[in-house]
């Protein structure tokens, strides 16, 4: 594989999350204004249907994939020492992990078994 093509998928991860979060975020900004005023009710309603449970998992996983890729790219670029870089990597690497537990802990917080 050609560090080209690994760009180029890179590039196209980065732009094919940020579509999925603008379509997520503003069919939200169009729920929000038909079902006004929103509760916690309604907004529980919305958010434990099973559709919209999955595509709730799929735009916080794309913003931490969005953000990956990002800082990333962010920290090859200018963080010229290889361990400086190695060590701000693997903090990034855990915070995003973490933050995806944590989603998903709330996640199956929502999902009664």
């Amino acid at each position: 594989m050609s560090l080209q093509a690994q760009g180029m998928r890179t590039w196209l991860l980065q732009r094919l999350t940020a579509i999925y979060i603008a379509i997520y975020f503003l069919s939200l900004i169009v729920w929000c204004i038909f079902n006004s005023p929103v509760t916690y009710n309604s907004w529980y309603t919305l958010i434990s249907q099973p559709v919209v449970l999955v595509l709730t998992i799929l735009f916080y996983l794309s913003v931490l994939i969005h953000a990956w890729v990002g800082m990333r790219d962010i920290l090859v670029d200018y963080a010229k020492p290889t361990s400086v870089r190695f060590v701000l990597l693997t903090g990034l690497a855990f915070a995003l992990t973490a933050m995806a537990t944590w989603l998903l802990l709330i996640v199956i917080g929502l999902v009664k078994v």
